[in-house]
């Protein structure tokens, strides 16, 4: 367990709780890290009414009134936002486009509302209301007005969704909720006492109030697997594997921890589920084996991923096929093999995007360089925005490489490679064929 997560604990279990946590980085992690810091706030036979879980989606001032309203039993009350990035003040417009995409989309539609009101408070600075959103249709904003107004242009295959989701909006007569963030940190510094807070979030600036907030009264936890350098051994998964098998009476050899590192990499969810399985396999042995893994864990391996960054970030299809081909000749489940692979593409495209906003953001970082001038008059920028995403800056020339390749790609052909990877994860988690639906992916990405 995270050092900081633990000291939290301790002085929940102290008596010393925060009013407010933070809890940012993989999602995983944090949904991890958020149960636990709950369970330690609110005893199990209260938390069916203490405990609040809300989607950002509903809106700082409707959160604000939980934070505000007394528990319905005495002692404490948790209040728990997931997707809390909805909330920052800087929205990263694709991907708040591709959220409500991935919402609305959700087996039987439960999370539609969720995804009309992220959706809605995207476009609120514009004006817009939920006629404006259903692309094709008359009166409605055009792809080139999304691009120019929201900064994100969504393609013809959202047609179908947009325009349902412009009349479940008028239907259900629902807005976008207020933009008051301040009221949400107000209600954080007035809350009746033992109410507490806790924000889940990918990302979040450290400019944003709510980031700020956490500094001055509460507690921030960066939720992501750890690594003391770039090699693949370098990674910190102990603090993980401990918290999993621990309670199991398990523990794992010296080569299984180093084999499982290469095949798993730092995928915090695919990690806990192999784990699971190799305890089931280990039987009454307490400990798990090189042997073991080689039998039982199927390769990630974080290397082929890089490749198939790269591959994708070059538009190279017959790269990236080979490196599918040789996934699925390992794979005992496609499927297994398929989603992952899946991840690994989305975030090539992901991390292309950003680099493509960079490019338009930056002055003069749209025109071609040597790297020389890029390294003296462009890096400097892109570190300074790393910063205040509260990231590490990157390589400088590995991120030369990146911006010319997202160049070259174009941000409005990056988006529609976006809004593939979403249909492709719907396809895969609705029964496609893994292989297939990855391929026509790669070909539809990489061309």
């Amino acid at each position: 367990m995270d050092a900081a997560l633990t000291a939290a604990l301790k002085n929940i279990a102290d008596g010393k709780p925060a009013a407010f946590y933070l809890v940012v980085g993989d999602e995983f992690l944090v949904r991890q890290s958020a149960d636990a810091l709950c369970h330690a706030l609110i005893a199990e036979k209260d938390r069916g009414l203490n405990m609040i879980r809300i989607d950002a989606s509903a809106g700082a001032a409707e959160i604000a009134g939980e934070l505000g309203t007394v528990p319905m039993f005495r002692g404490r009350k948790a209040v728990v936002v997931e997707g809390a990035e909805a909330l920052a003040e800087e929205k990263d417009a694709e991907a708040e486009l591709s959220r409500a995409r991935e919402l609305w989309a959700a087996p039987g539609g439960k999370r539609q509302r969720d995804a009309t009101r992220r959706l809605l408070t995207l476009v609120r600075p514009s004006g817009w209301e939920a006629a404006d959103v259903a692309l094709g249709q008359k009166g409605a904003a055009s792809a080139s007005k999304w691009k120019k107004e929201i900064g994100a242009a969504p393609t013809e295959e959202d047609r179908g969704w947009l325009q349902e989701l412009a009349a479940y909006a008028a239907e259900k007569r629902i807005v976008a909720p207020p933009a008051d963030v301040e009221r949400l940190v107000a209600a954080v510094e007035s809350a009746p006492p033992g109410n507490v807070l806790v924000l889940c979030a990918s990302e979040l600036s450290a400019r944003d109030p709510l980031a700020r907030l956490a500094e001055k009264r509460g507690v921030a936890l960066s939720c992501k697997v750890q690594r003391r350098g770039r090699e693949i051994g370098t990674l910190e998964l102990e603090p993980l594997v401990k918290e999993v098998l621990d309670p199991l009476g398990k523990r794992l050899s010296g080569d299984a921890m180093q084999l499982l590192k290469e095949r798993v990499g730092d995928h915090a969810r695919a990690l806990q589920h192999e784990l699971a399985k190799l305890a089931d396999y280990s039987g009454d042995r307490a400990t798990i084996t090189g042997d073991d893994v080689m039998q039982v864990v199927e390769r990630y391996q974080e290397a082929e991923f890089f490749a198939l960054g790269n591959a994708v970030a070059e538009g190279n299809l017959g790269a990236a096929l080979k490196l599918l081909d040789a996934e699925m000749a390992r794979a005992k489940n496609p499927t297994s093999v398929a989603l992952p692979f899946l991840g690994g593409i989305a975030g090539a495209v992901r991390r292309l995007l950003m680099d493509a906003a960079r490019v338009e953001a930056i002055p003069g970082a749209a025109r071609e360089m040597s790297y020389n001038t890029f390294q003296a008059n462009v890096f400097p920028a892109v570190a300074e925005d790393c910063r205040a995403r509260g990231q590490k800056a990157p390589n400088p020339y590995g991120s030369y490489l990146s911006m010319q390749r997202a160049r070259k790609r174009g941000r409005a052909r990056l988006a529609k490679a976006l809004a593939a990877c979403a249909r492709a994860d719907v396809a895969l988690k609705s029964g496609a064929d893994p292989r297939r639906a990855v391929e026509s992916l790669l070909a539809e990405v990489c061309l």
